[in-house]
């Protein structure tokens, strides 16, 4: 007190007056006295130094940080309230910072529930939802993710529950492979059912039946001046490849060339189709060739199908979309073809993390660019596959899940009832239920998030006041 430049006896006065001041009070209030005193308490929560503080509470940081902070100002606020009764000042306010921080803590956290049952993150995360766009349904730890989603895998060990979250969790899956399926055959408007190898030769089945009955309908084309400024233009080009190549290339167009059109120039839907059989035959072979001059020759003969198929298209616009559609198709297929293949020891059921592997592998952009910039085929959809779904437990028996599964079965001979229990927590795992619990977490309707921040900056800003007023009750 003497550093304040208050004397010890005047701040003795002091206290003694606030004292007499609060037992006037207190008489004033005759049959009342000691008991609750709501004036007291909103007295205490408008006070204008509590407004004050909230103005320097912050918004928009983390639960964590904002009960934090809370503390803080709640314990500021208790600071400021005075002593009342016959408690020492010290201890009095002790007690008064220690009231203010708890309430200050607890306040933000209480409000912050509050918006995440008004707004759960899952229901503002565009992965799930792209994957709920696509027809994937994630189970409940995986829309939840983060502890849930690890929780959920290790639960996968123990009796009974583990084998409904297993089926679960590979339903998930099988949806999102054949969500991946699905995009290649959806342009030529097509949806395939199953997954695996069966389900990724369906789809190319019917990519390559859309596209033959496409071309079929054509009637073929007429080899037009743009075409043929094509061709020629390569044909100049492939002189200044090493002489093998060159030989190839032209060997190539000779083949192609041979019976292909009629006296008139016209090329039939049966030499449209071998001719462009030819073309994929070589640009397979040579594709995967590293060599500089194998990658020069392997882009002119793309370039020369493209030139044809285009010429098609040009002249057939009745059937330009399915063609079109039918060469986006056949795009994506590669990558679901190449992520199967990865996954041929699990008949060709893939993993998020095969997808984008494939899709990497594929992207034949400049210097893969494509995948860098997140622009990549498909990329969508894998990377919302590896958010969403995560990584297994790498060890099917580690030490956690060996404790949960002998756990479980121990506690039988303890309650025979617990079977009982684990086979309703398996039905929480049916399809209906699924659907139901991810649905509830997942959806909110539109303004629920601008909902969700009012009330957590509400909260924030109500710390002191609430604070002050439990001080003061």
């Amino acid at each position: 007190m003497q550093k304040l430049g208050i004397g010890a006896e005047h701040a003795k006065n002091m206290e003694q007056a606030i004292r007499d001041s609060e037992a006037k009070y207190q008489d004033s209030r005759g049959e009342n006295s000691g008991k609750f005193d709501g004036a007291r308490m909103i007295g205490g929560a408008i006070n204008p130094i509590n407004a004050s503080i909230a103005a320097f509470t912050p918004a928009g940081a983390g639960l964590g940080t904002t009960a934090l902070l809370g503390a803080a100002a709640g314990g500021a606020s208790g600071l400021l309230q005075p002593i009342y009764g016959d408690e020492d000042f010290s201890s009095g306010k002790l007690k008064q910072a220690g009231i203010g921080a708890a309430t200050g803590a607890a306040v933000p956290l209480a409000f912050g529930g509050l918006a995440r049952i008004v707004s759960p993150k899952a229901s503002v995360n565009p992965n799930l939802q792209l994957l709920k766009n696509e027809g994937v349904q994630p189970t409940i730890g995986q829309t939840l993710g983060g502890r849930w989603n690890s929780l959920e895998e290790k639960l996968t060990s123990v009796p009974i529950l583990g084998d409904a979250i297993s089926s679960a969790r590979n339903r998930s899956l099988n949806q999102f492979n054949n969500a991946a399926i699905n995009r290649a055959t959806s342009p030529i408007g097509q949806k395939v059912e199953g997954v695996g190898l069966e389900g990724v030769k369906k789809a190319g089945d019917a990519l390559s039946g859309a596209y033959t009955d496409a071309v079929d309908r054509a009637g073929g084309l007429q080899l037009d001046d743009a075409f043929s400024a094509v061709a020629n233009r390569l044909r100049v080009d492939a002189q200044s490849l090493p002489a093998d190549y060159a030989r190839r290339f032209a060997k190539l167009i000779g083949d192609a060339g041979e019976y292909t059109v009629d006296s008139a120039g016209k090329m039939s839907s049966k030499e449209f189709n071998r001719v462009d059989s030819l073309f994929s035959k070589e640009i397979a072979k040579t594709g995967k060739d590293s060599n500089m001059f194998a990658q020069d020759y392997t882009g002119m003969v793309k370039e020369m199908q493209t030139a044809l198929r285009d010429a098609l298209e040009r002249q057939n616009p009745a059937q330009a979309d399915l063609l079109k559609g039918a060469r986006s198709g056949w795009a994506n297929l590669v990558r679901v073809e190449q992520a199967a293949k990865s996954a041929k020891n699990n008949d060709g059921v893939f993993t998020p993390g095969q997808l984008n592997m494939a899709i990497q592998a594929t992207d034949n952009s400049v210097r893969k660019r494509a995948v860098s910039r997140g622009d990549a085929l498909m990329q969508d959809l894998g990377n919302a596959g590896q958010s969403v779904f995560g990584n297994k437990v790498p060890n099917s028996f580690t030490t956690d899940r060996a404790l949960i599964a002998g756990g479980t079965l121990g506690s039988y001979f303890l309650n025979p009832a617990i079977p009982a229990g684990l086979l309703g927590g398996a039905a929480m795992y049916t399809p209906p239920m699924q659907k139901l619990l991810t649905g509830m977490v997942s959806s909110r309707p539109e303004g629920a998030q601008t909902a969700a921040k009012l009330i957590e900056q509400f909260g924030n800003r109500l710390i002191p006041f609430v604070a002050g007023a439990q001080l003061a009750k």
